[in-house]
């Protein structure tokens, strides 16, 4: 929960549409929809103030982290803050498509940077990989040539897939990706260590590499007939500052690219952003974890977040049982592969869905008689018992959960915020529009420094600063990150 002052913490609402908010629109007095909390806005447990003096937001139940659960981050973010060289507090998500968008991640990012110093943009894709709804901020890519990519979960696709669940790869050579600094961004505007992620094989070719206009440097892939194919890294170090790094094969057998992280040598905060549309938890799990876990070690972060549960409520064969050991599998693959980083869980929000399906489009309702009930947007009641499971996974494994769903006003909200103007979700009843998304952002961040500005107290170090909420960003009509279904 992060520290906010109390007129910010008194101007949190629930966020909904009651009987009079079409009047209200009509005379242009709805307010942009803002984060809600649990409890009545401006009552005294709203609001918490440490020993310290220290003024944060109490959202009760909002996160559940017991003692201990996030200490590695926290540890890492008080280096941060006193400016220490090694201090990298890297925030790494698994998701689905409200991760693979970026646009929740990419707020976290732009925030924690202003808050604890910018680390650098993290790990992207080699280029602008062959594959539908792939979206990622705070970069600039491309490609040239001719490509193919490997999507987890996408039928057809073979392993292995890598830490981001996307592997691109090819034969041709000449072919081209690049990466490159976004100077208009509010975070990735500078670099000083390009890291490229690789797969070396018997069968492999060359890799070649360019920074900027510099010259052409080799990088074999191809290992020996004997050695087994494995997941290797090149990492070149470059001035920090804006640069762009250009991939080219080089001919003599197949590339294969898990992606390029793009850091800086300095303290602060780097979030990477992993997610791969219509996956669930189970299909993370599933994956060839011999690739997965020595990136995932490579990368070591201080912050691994699990964010999965819509596209589980979408599956009519649902397993609840085994998406609990789903978790346990999981969480135990991750802290072998990192074990100096705190675990969360962090909990679906609401989606709407209708009784009636697709023909509820068809039915005109007079407006008498309003919505027929079996065309009302509503929310599964699945849902409830997904969110009760993760919850159930993260107290059995000693690891912070956070309720998305009860932070941003529990059930059956979706529909007012597809209506709301501005939108703060789409017409699927499923994703969230950029304004929404950095709402989740803000939740879920105000949760964590909350907990950090009492450990802070508890560890007998100075309070740190207030800072206030950032502006939103102006609502976008960008796509959608895609479907829920695989």
């Amino acid at each position: 929960m992060r520290l906010i002052s109390l007129t910010i913490v008194a101007s949190l609402a629930l966020l909904g549409c009651g009987s009079g908010c079409d009047g209200d629109r009509a005379r242009g007095q709805v307010e942009a929809p803002k984060v809600p909390m649990i409890g009545t806005p401006g009552d005294a447990g709203a609001v918490e103030v440490l020993p310290d003096g220290a003024v944060v937001s109490r959202m009760p139940g909002f996160l559940d982290a017991p003692a201990g659960t996030l200490d590695a981050l926290f540890t890492a973010l008080a280096a941060a803050e006193r400016h220490e060289p090694t201090a990298r507090v890297l925030w790494l998500f698994f998701g689905d498509s409200h991760t693979a968008g970026d646009s929740m991640t990419s707020r976290l990012r732009a925030t924690l940077a202003a808050r604890f110093g910018d680390a650098g943009r993290g790990l992207v894709a080699a280029g602008r990989p062959v594959a539908r709804h792939y979206y990622q901020r705070d970069v600039r890519y491309g490609a040239s040539g001719t490509w193919k990519a490997a999507v987890g979960g996408h039928r057809g696709d073979s392993e292995p897939f890598g830490i981001g669940g996307l592997r691109v790869f090819g034969e041709r050579k000449g072919s081209q990706l690049w990466v490159e600094t976004c100077p208009d961004c509010p975070v990735g505007g500078r670099v000083a260590q390009f890291e490229i992620l690789y797969q070396a094989a018997p069968d492999h070719g060359v890799l070649r590499y360019r920074v900027d206009d510099g010259a052409w440097q080799q990088l074999p892939t191809r290992t020996a007939p004997i050695e087994p194919p494995h997941p290797a890294r090149q990492v070149i170090a470059v001035p920090d500052g804006p640069h762009k790094l250009t991939l080219e094969h080089g001919g003599g057998g197949v590339l294969d690219l898990y992606g390029v992280a793009m850091e800086r040598l300095q303290p602060g905060v780097i979030v990477d952003s992993l997610g791969v549309v219509g996956r669930r938890l189970g299909s993370l799990r599933s994956w060839d974890w011999s690739v997965i876990g020595e990136q995932l070690s490579t990368r070591d972060p201080r912050l691994v977040v699990l964010q999965y549960g819509t596209n589980e409520a979408d599956d009519p064969d649902l397993d609840l049982e085994a998406m609990a050991r789903y978790f346990d599998e999981t969480i135990l693959r991750i802290r072998a592969a990192a074990p100096t980083a705190s675990i969360l869980i962090l909990g679906p929000p609401d989606m709407g869905v209708r009784e009636g399906g697709r023909a509820c489009d068809r039915i005109k309702s007079a407006p008498e008689v309003g919505v027929m009930p079996e065309c009302e947007w509503r929310t599964p009641s699945v849902l409830g018992e997904i969110i009760s499971v993760e919850h159930a996974a993260a107290v059995r494994n000693k690891v912070a959960f956070f309720d998305t769903f009860s932070a941003m006003g529990g059930a059956d909200h979706m529909h007012a915020w597809v209506i709301n103007e501005p939108r703060t979700a789409y017409k699927d009843h499923v994703h969230f529009t950029d304004l929404g998304y950095q709402m989740w952002a803000d939740a879920l961040e105000s949760a964590i420094l909350g907990d950090y500005a009492r450990w802070r107290t508890a560890q007998h170090l100075p309070p740190t600063q207030p800072i206030t909420i950032a502006p939103t960003r102006a609502p976008s009509d960008a796509p959608l990150p895609g479907p829920i279904a695989p």
